[in-house]
């Protein structure tokens, strides 16, 4: 069972648990535009300002949840309508995703749904990357698995070019250098990426773009020590459902 239908069934659990299912409590949806949902940022190569994805927003009761899709929609409905929706599709997981992550929140399950704005991007890069330096040293290989910028400046600039590994599936960037890393085309090498790092570092929008399952399965191949840490707040109540490794320092 892939990590997404695994987390629904406990979150089906939990509302059923809670009495949820049953109140018709609709569940608002809609896609947020660029300033709303990352403010005005000091850079502007983020993916939510270059229009290559689109960050949903679920609201339910007085809790909000988010995801990352290429495929955004508007969505209106229950709980139950939620989890009836076949997560065969980019749209619909973004939409079950992002519920979770308003429901889980508003039952203070899970934490940070909201995206950080501003100079906080930059600001989380910063404390993440000192953490991992502290923690494991400066000959850390760290594969970053979808290019978050400040990210990857702040990854090359702690561990050096040649210890990092990015792979990203804009086709803008993919063959591209950044600071002096090249761009791998994530939907070849991703998996390659997590395989050959210490530390592999992955956007929680895997949840939602269907790629979660494999990169976690690569993760763990051959017995070696693979550390995974999903960053960002699409995954957060599948985290916390889950208990995956998730940072996000400046989430709201």
């Amino acid at each position: 069972m892939g990590v997404l239908q695994t987390a629904v069934e406990r979150f089906v659990q939990i509302v059923k648990d809670k009495g949820l299912l049953d109140e018709y409590v609709k569940i608002k949806m809609r896609p947020l535009k660029p300033e709303e949902a990352i403010g005005k940022p000091s850079r502007d190569d983020y993916p939510l300002l270059k229009g290559k994805e689109v960050l949903v927003e679920a609201t339910f009761l007085n809790s909000k949840g988010q995801a990352f899709t290429d495929e955004p929609s508007d969505f209106e409905g229950t709980i139950e309508d939620v989890i009836s929706l076949p997560l065969d599709r980019s749209r619909n997981r973004a939409v079950v995703v992002a519920s979770i992550n308003a429901v889980l929140r508003h039952l203070d399950m899970t934490w940070g749904t909201v995206h950080c704005k501003d100079t906080e991007p930059e600001e989380c890069a910063e404390e993440m990357m000192e953490r991992f330096f502290r923690r494991w040293g400066e000959n850390t290989t760290l594969g970053l698995v979808g290019l978050q910028p400040a990210l990857a400046e702040a990854a090359i600039r702690v561990f050096g070019k040649d210890n990092v590994l990015i792979s990203d599936m804009d086709e803008d960037n993919i063959g591209k250098k950044f600071e002096g890393v090249e761009i791998l085309d994530g939907r070849i090498h991703s998996i390659e990426v997590v395989e050959r790092s210490f530390l592999g570092l992955i956007t929680g929008s895997s949840v939602v773009n269907g790629t979660i399952d494999g990169l976690l399965e690569a993760s763990k191949r051959n017995n070696k020590n693979r550390i995974v840490i999903f960053y960002g707040t699409t995954i957060a109540g599948v985290a916390s459902l889950l208990n995956l490794n998730r940072l996000c320092f400046k989430a709201h």
